[in-house]
């Protein structure tokens, strides 16, 4: 398996800066970029997947559990079931309220409903902001997993945690998209 933290220069770490990976990204593909006389496809292709491991928390911490000798399918958690819960339950009033608004033709009924559409926008803003309180405390818990000595099982456990938290987060963040639209 190839160690991406080794290929961008970086320490194993369960948190990393962003922006200095981003740097180095831009510096390596400098040199391996395809286009390039001493550039090649391989190491670029390597070179981005590379990126992608390492600026996604989820896969970022599944990587560092594996080259530590773990295996992603070593531990799995469950979800936070309120949180679970009231985003998928948010999520669905909300696809079923834009199907309806979809089928109305009566300006009246239109109205009626955009009542319904406010009032489910103001909701999940509210649990947005209750998801990314959670976030953050995940990104808290990222940093003081560096801090401490770490084992593949606490590290895939936070993985799948950010994995729930950001579908969750994508999920309220497209709701409120579409009641907006």
């Amino acid at each position: 398996m190839t160690d991406f933290f080794s290929e961008f220069g970086l320490d194993r770490r369960a948190w990393i800066d962003l922006d200095d990976l981003k740097a180095k990204y831009h510096a390596l593909m400098a040199e391996a970029h395809p286009d390039k006389a001493s550039g090649s496809t391989a190491k670029s292709t390597l070179l981005n997947e590379g990126r992608k491991t390492l600026s996604s928390h989820p896969q970022r911490l599944r990587h560092l559990a594996v080259l530590q000798g773990g295996t992603e399918t070593t531990t799995k958690v469950s979800p936070d079931w309120d949180l679970f819960s009231r985003t998928g339950e948010l999520t669905r009033r909300a696809s079923v309220a834009l199907e309806k608004k979809a089928t109305l033709s009566s300006p009246i009924a239109k109205a009626v409903l955009q009542a319904e559409l406010t009032q489910l926008e103001t909701d999940l803003i509210k649990l947005r902001e209750e998801i990314n309180a959670h976030l953050d405390q995940l990104e808290i818990r990222t940093h003081q997993a560096d801090q401490s000595p770490h084992d593949t099982a606490s590290l895939l456990i936070l993985a799948e945690e950010w994995t729930f938290a950001t579908r969750w987060s994508q999920s309220i963040n497209t709701a409120i998209t579409a009641i907006r639209n």
